[in-house]
């Protein structure tokens, strides 16, 4: 129920326009009977296998032996047997469902991934994280915004809205569509420190951020902190050496470090500074809409079941390195990281309709919030 609610709320909000088509006179059969074919995939209210029926006869021409083929490129930064990569086989299996064949390649290097992926001979898809999505598409690349989705149950509504047919047009483009969002838990601040409790504590600390992700940066020199830039597996190394006092990091950090052999962090603050999530973008000339809607919609099926697998990978985590924050600083918190928000949205980084719809699901969930009564974004 709260669900649809949301619906209709995204809808009131960002939603292009469905306007009725008047048929075109001098469109032949075959146009009419295409077009058909693509209003039925793309009508999610019809059952799946009348969909899935109708798309098969679009991509007719595109099969062999009744399936169409596609390579999808997936990063994993503990390679084939890191929690990404076990996935795989469960979306092989279902893909074929709707007559796709699909072949996988695993990257430990999410650059190499994206070389290849850009250079478009390798790849159909891949498999890259928020922030990296957001090159690609910058509506759904602006899910990681600092501080912008609170937890899980917020970002399965966001995921459930961008799995409407009414929001495609806003996740894809003629080069890139966005095909699936996942969840890979959230990004906290590790620290080696456990006098330390709460991000805006770390004035004068040097902080691991990702080179790529310009909030974290603004966030931590906003609190006094020294940013240091580098790739995710660099911080990590880094950190686990001693040579970083802390670090920011998605919770699978810990995994990698785990899977390094050293396990070290003192504590890892327990107010997350963003949602961490990995995105599947394709071309568009491969991934017709009704094949991306109807890929979007199995993304959004699976949302429990990869968030219960990510549960059980992240349930290694010791309880005793988790640091409780404090009320007052967590809120100190969120006001700095709105005002990088706002800059980041008027620097034309973050995409504003994304920031308006977070801030509407944020404010169903929890109507007290003074964003609520005046809103800035």
């Amino acid at each position: 129920m709260i669900i649809r609610t949301f619906l209709a709320l995204a809808f009131a909000l960002l939603v292009i326009p469905a306007h009725a088509e008047t048929p075109d006179s001098s469109q032949s059969l075959e146009d009419r009977r295409m077009q058909k074919l693509e209003d039925t995939v793309m009508n999610s209210n019809l059952p799946l296998e009348k969909r899935i029926r109708a798309l098969r006869k679009i991509l007719a021409d595109e099969m062999v032996g009744g399936r169409i083929h596609r390579t999808f490129c997936l990063w994993d930064p503990l390679g084939k047997a890191g929690p990404v990569a076990s996935t795989a086989d469960d979306q092989k299996l279902r893909s074929l469902h709707y007559g796709m064949e699909l072949d996988f390649i695993i990257y430990q290097n999410e650059q190499d991934l994206l070389n290849d992926f850009k250079e478009g001979q390798k790849c159909d898809a891949a498999l890259v994280r928020g922030h990296q999505a957001i090159q690609f598409n910058r509506f759904a690349g602006t899910i990681e915004a600092v501080g912008a989705v609170k937890d899980r149950k917020q970002l399965q509504v966001l995921v459930q809205l961008m799995a409407n047919p009414k929001l495609a047009p806003k996740l894809t483009d003629p080069e890139y569509t966005v095909l699936g969002v996942v969840s890979v838990g959230e990004n906290y601040v590790f620290t080696n420190n456990r006098n330390l409790r709460d991000v805006v504590e770390l004035r004068g600390t040097r902080v691991g951020v990702e080179a790529q992700y310009p909030e974290y940066a603004e966030l931590i020199s906003r609190l006094g902190g020294i940013p240091v830039p580098g790739t995710m597996l660099e911080n990590v190394q880094k950190f686990s050496q001693g040579e970083l006092a802390s670090m920011i990091s998605p919770a699978a950090g810990y995994l990698v470090m785990r899977d390094g052999g050293n396990e070290n962090a003192a504590g890892i603050m327990n107010t997350p500074l963003a949602t961490s999530t990995v995105h599947l973008i394709g071309y568009t000339d491969r991934f017709p809409a009704g094949l991306a809607q109807i890929l979007r919609e199995d993304f959004l099926f699976k949302f429990d079941s990869y968030t219960n697998r990510l549960d059980r990978e992240m349930s290694i985590i010791p309880q005793s390195m988790w640091l409780a924050s404090d009320a007052q600083k967590v809120q100190r918190l969120e006001n700095t990281m709105l005002d990088v928000r706002l800059k980041l949205r008027d620097d034309g980084y973050y995409d504003p309709s994304m920031l308006t719809l977070q801030r509407k699901i944020r404010c169903k969930f929890d109507p007290s919030r003074d964003e609520c009564r005046n809103p800035k974004e």
